[in-house]
This record gives C-alpha cells, sequence and structure tokens, in this order.
C-alpha cells in the first residue's frame, strides 16, 4: 500500500515538471518594455491639521483650551477637624460642554491664542497647555475656596502652561511674551511687578493687556497641574477689542453661558 501511495506522488510530480516545462518563450529586445516607464516622483508629505501653521509646531487654536474634567477622577473630599464637610465632583470632561460663548460661538480671549503661538514661533518648541479653560463643576472641584468660584479659567480670560523643552527655563519664555510687546503702545510696552501678596513667590508681571504669574515646582500643583515643572499662567487684563478691563465675579460665573 505504501508502495502505491509513493509511486502515485512521483507520477504527479513527474506530470507537474513536464507541464512546467510546456510552452512558448517569449523573446524581446533589450530596449523593449511591456509597459511604458515614467519618471519617479517624490510626494511630499502633507501636514496634519494639527501640524499646519507655524514650521515644525503645530498651532495652537481654541480647541487646546478645551476643560480636562472627567468624571473618572475620585472626588475631592473637605475635611475640617477631621471630619468631612463636603465633597466635590468633577465634570465630564470636554465632550459634555462647549467652552464659553460670546455672540452665540464658543470664545477664548485672543490674545491668549496669540502670546501661545509667538512664543511656538520664536522658541520652534511645542506649548503645553496644562489648564484652559474650566467649567463651573471643573472649577469648583480644583479650587472650592470663594477665590476659586472667580476664576478666569472659568471664562476663557486664562491659561497655565509650560514649554516642551524649556520646562526648567520659565524666565526665557516670560521674555518672549514682553517681547511681543516691544512695538506696541507704551501702556502695553510697559511692564511692572505687582508689589502685593499673591499665592506665589515669585512678584507677577503685569502690563494694561496681560497678568503673568510663574507657578515654582512646590506651587499652584492640582488635578490640572500634575506634572512635575515650574509654570506660567496668563490672565487677560484688558480686552481690546470691547476697549473695557476684563473682570471676574462668582454671580458672573453662575449665569455663564455654555452649550
Amino acid at each position: 500500500m505504501y508502495l502505491l501511495w509513493l509511486l502515485f506522488i512521483v507520477s504527479g510530480c513527474r506530470q507537474d515538471s513536464e507541464r512546467t516545462c510546456q510552452g512558448e518563450y517569449i523573446v524581446r529586445l533589450h530596449d523593449e518594455y511591456a509597459l511604458a516607464e515614467h519618471p519617479h516622483e517624490q510626494i511630499v508629505q502633507k501636514p496634519y491639521p494639527w501640524q499646519a501653521g507655524i514650521g515644525p509646531v503645530r498651532a495652537i487654536t481654541k480647541e487646546y483650551f478645551r476643560c480636562k474634567g472627567n468624571s473618572l477622577n475620585p472626588p475631592n473630599i473637605i475635611v475640617k477637624d477631621g471630619k468631612e464637610i463636603n465633597r466635590f465632583y468633577d465634570c465630564s470632561g470636554a465632550d459634555k460642554h462647549s467652552l464659553p460663548l460670546r455672540d452665540g460661538k464658543e470664545f477664548i480671549y485672543p490674545i491668549l491664542i496669540t502670546l501661545l503661538n509667538h512664543i511656538q514661533k520664536v522658541s520652534g518648541k511645542n506649548v503645553i497647555i496644562s489648564s484652559g479653560h474650566r467649567c463651573i463643576a471643573h472649577q469648583a472641584f480644583m479650587d472650592p475656596s470663594p477665590k476659586g468660584s472667580a476664576s478666569k479659567h472659568l471664562t476663557g480670560a486664562e491659561v497655565d502652561f509650560y514649554v516642551q523643552g524649556l520646562e526648567d527655563q520659565p524666565l526665557k519664555v516670560i521674555q518672549m511674551i514682553m517681547d511681543y510687546y516691544k512695538d506696541d503702545a507704551k501702556e502695553y510696552k510697559v511692564f511692572q511687578r505687582f508689589d502685593k501678596n499673591t499665592d506665589v513667590s515669585t512678584a507677577p508681571w503685569l502690563n494694561k493687556e496681560i497678568f503673568i504669574k510663574l507657578f515654582t515646582r512646590g506651587e499652584g500643583r492640582n488635578f490640572d497641574n500634575r506634572h512635575p515643572y515650574p509654570y506660567i499662567s496668563l490672565q487677560v487684563r484688558f480686552d481690546r477689542e470691547k476697549n473695557e478691563k476684563v473682570v471676574f465675579s462668582p454671580e458672573q460665573a453662575q449665569g455663564l453661558l455654555r452649550k
């Protein structure tokens, strides 16, 4: 039985070999081709939307300011004299609510976007926004104090950030911000130091339009700023479009429109 099976295999292989050798050979001259060749063209990869605008880094838009709340965060439990007196839960994040609205459209103060893109253009490095807009629930979760309820993060008038590659050189970044105003009108060009007590050890800088705070490694840590780096906070003081000061109160926060 085994011998018959072996003969069947050998016979099949011989038949396959004979079929492979049958047919006509194709003969052509050395300069003849079945298909015409076209010159090779190098295709340049188009930049992705987030890469467009500032050379090697992606342009900052209002999309980077969306609230970083997350309902998976554990509650912020407030304890006094060893007893729980309150607890605050985080929001569900930017997919559940919009940025602040102005004239029915999502709004972030344009000077913040302009300054962050200026830093990227000058430094050639990416700005990392750690905290942009905060909805009321996220702000309360971050800072339930009365002062926190009037944060300009609620209106898109404040942003916390650091620069990738310049994490330990925040003063250099602050100088870039000041340089943006060097050709501006005097009230914007001149920066002063804020001489009143604040929540930072470094005296802030301010001109007519913005207020700059520097948080060192041990300052201002919260759920948005859990990174180990110093970071900069930019607040808008004056709205050039409306020609008015940018102020905010807890009462305004409650009536702030979102969708």
